[in-house]
């Protein structure tokens, strides 16, 4: 079985007015780059975290080496939420930004992967 890394941003408020209205937060882009030397595939997961966790998206990314990607996930209507990134390679490198409804960073919605919980899992 092979070894993975799974990258969390951990819960995240996005509650506008005290859980009265989401959204602080419309959108965050999960970046992704890999900077190895051999193709290789990551998980985006989007988590909403009001009352029981719940899978709201996951989307899996192919890149080539030198390449990266950006998956824009929708968190406009979650008061709470969880961005994970499930990696297979070292060199790849993660971040995720929360965007206003103006398209401008959120910077409480910024993760660079230093950031992130880092967990080492089972593929």
């Amino acid at each position: 079985m092979a070894i993975g890394i799974k990258y969390s941003t951990g819960p995240v408020e996005n509650a506008i007015r005290l859980d009265t209205l989401p959204g602080l937060s419309r959108v965050v882009f999960a970046k992704v780059l890999n900077n190895g030397s051999r193709r290789t595939t990551v998980t985006v997961r989007l988590f909403r975290l009001n009352g029981a966790k719940v899978l709201v998206d996951s989307r899996t990314l192919t890149l080539n080496p030198g390449s990266s990607s950006v998956v824009d996930l929708v968190v406009a209507d979650l008061f709470q939420f969880e961005v994970q990134f499930i990696v297979r390679n070292k060199n790849v490198l993660v971040s995720a930004w929360g965007k206003n409804r103006n398209g401008v960073p959120v910077a409480v919605h910024r993760f660079t992967q230093q950031e992130l919980n880092k967990t080492f899992i089972d593929l």
